[in-house]
């Protein structure tokens, strides 16, 4: 329930960027295929196209660490001090220009619709789902209809039927049922646990050694396994009925199914043979003219299927064209999962970023902790903080309640590699309150949180040396000395702690 609104966001951004992935795979490959038109008659290019597009949308949606994907942009801040920008910086300065760009009362209008736009895309998708879903349904049932209407073929008569070699008799007794249909419909393989072979009547006015190549070509597709990899890229097009794009790779690896099909049939056939192949396959497509189940020719069309049987020597694909169709596949997957995160990690609403002008005054901070005793100062020097503190620590317990430090609005509350459990708090004037290492994480996003309200308890998660608080003082996208905020900061401070800033060469900051 935490974590409900971001699973939202990061799910209707993660629905974008697979859009965006599958359209650059599909226009990618397409261009490929016009160069090496092998690629068309490749299942494993269409599969891994997909498979990309699957493993981002899912890297996008899973609630992994940010680092664990991708790691902070550092951006150059003054007095030398690096700043770690998340993914949140993406849509930052967009936040800083509405002010400028709109009026106030529009500003919050467009503000106070912006959570919700990821749970009517969650509806919209819902109800898409729903719709494509009730389709495929009426496609099975259509099927059952079809079904009742054929006749299953007895050994006996399977033995009679001439168009059946012996070797492919033996193949088919005992493992797959065959049925025949007065309809005129397509031969096809149909089922996962119990395939069915379906042998229209109609092929019986074809050739004999056309019969065999086309039992041989539903053969194949069995031996080859295409069902299951139809039917997995059938479900998943379903689930991604909104990705056109998405629909295009699952057609092109349909049409990959045929035509490898084709050549794995065809492989050492005499050139007779290719043109009894191919002529029935025109006389199937003459027979099913205006038939609700017609015969799968792909978008390369029938004349260039045609002509494919017939060539002596099909296009095969060259090492140098497998190395690139893989390599724009794999970059395109792996620039795909660098990028989700910027969008779909931990998406703010606008109202949790900070304004570009500020409109009142911070007010002044008080400490998390009922009792606090600093440990280390800003900007202190140390093995694991080479470039300077960027906060101060606070020594705490772990389980010790952790409080908000001024009234605000949690912008963040998650889990990074580095910083373990946070939270982020916009207290407003384009100033923010930072909290890591958290042992337990009490509120979520978007919550309003007063001085002093409950916002976990300290710990020593992410990469902490032992159970401490670590506190950080943020103007816009600058971290900066707490001091500004607690000006009665070394009064708490351990004589270690400030001894030690001032042998680095630090000036000790001074109270207000």
């Amino acid at each position: 329930m935490m974590a409900e609104p971001w699973l939202l966001a990061r799910f209707a951004a993660a629905c974008a960027g697979s859009v965006v992935l599958a359209w650059t795979l599909s226009l990618l490959l397409r261009r490929a295929a016009r160069r090496w038109p092998a690629l068309l008659a490749h299942r494993s290019v269409w599969l891994c196209a997909q498979a990309g597009v699957v493993l981002v949308f899912a890297l996008a949606v899973a609630p992994l660490p940010r680092s664990a994907i991708a790691p902070a942009l550092v951006l150059p801040a003054p007095a030398g001090e690096s700043v770690p920008v998340g993914e949140s910086a993406v849509l930052a300065p967009l936040a800083q220009s509405l002010p400028a760009l709109a009026p106030a009362q529009a500003h919050d209008r467009f503000d106070t619709l912006w959570p919700l736009l990821p749970a009517a895309w969650l509806a919209a998708y819902l109800a898409g789902l729903g719709w494509h879903v009730a389709r495929r349904l009426r496609a099975h049932a259509r099927w059952r209809v079809l079904l009742r209407q054929t006749r299953i073929v007895d050994a006996a008569a399977l033995r009679a039927w001439p168009g059946m070699t012996p070797a492919q008799r033996a193949r088919i007794e005992g493992r797959l049922t065959v049925r025949t249909v007065d309809l005129p419909v397509s031969p096809m393989l149909h089922g996962l646990r119990r395939p069915c072979l379906l042998l229209p009547a109609h092929m019986m006015t074809l050739d004999v050694r056309q019969q065999q190549l086309i039992v041989e070509h539903e053969l194949t597709h069995w031996r080859r396994a295409d069902s299951l990899w139809l039917t997995l890229s059938g479900v998943l097009a379903l689930l991604f009925w909104f990705n056109r794009p998405y629909g295009r790779l699952d057609g092109a690896l349909r049409e990959a199914v045929e035509l490898g099909c084709d050549d794995a049939v065809l492989a050492g056939a005499s050139g007779s043979e290719r043109q009894g192949y191919a002529g029935a396959l025109v006389a199937q497509l003459r027979i099913q003219a205006g038939a609700r189940h017609g015969v799968a020719f792909g978008q390369l069309g029938v004349a260039a299927r045609v002509q494919r049987m017939r060539a002596a020597r099909p296009p095969r694909l060259s090492r140098q064209g497998r190395l690139l169709a893989g390599a724009a596949i794999a970059a395109s997957a792996l620039l795909g999962a660098a990028l989700q995160p910027a969008f779909s990690s931990s998406v703010p609403s606008l109202s949790a970023m900070p304004s570009a002008p500020p409109r009142a005054l911070p007010e002044q901070w008080r400490y998390p902790l009922d009792r606090p005793r600093i440990t280390s100062l800003y900007g202190v020097v140390s093995r694991s903080v080479p470039k300077g503190h960027h906060g101060i620590d606070l020594a705490a317990p772990r389980g010790t309640p952790v409080r908000a430090v001024a009234a605000g609005t949690v912008l963040e509350a998650a889990f990074d590699a580095a910083w373990g459990h946070y939270v982020r708090v916009d207290h407003g004037g384009d100033t923010s309150s930072l909290l890591i290492h958290l042992d337990r994480i009490d509120v979520v996003p978007g919550q309003r949180v007063k001085a002093g309200e409950l916002l976990g308890a300290s710990g020593a998660s992410g990469k902490a040396t032992g159970p401490h608080l670590h506190l950080e003082y943020w103007e816009g996208w600058q971290r900066l000395d707490p001091v500004k905020m607690l000006p009665d900061l070394l009064q708490h401070a351990t004589t270690k702690a400030i001894a030690r800033r001032a042998a680095q060469g630090n000036p000790v900051p001074t109270d207000r």
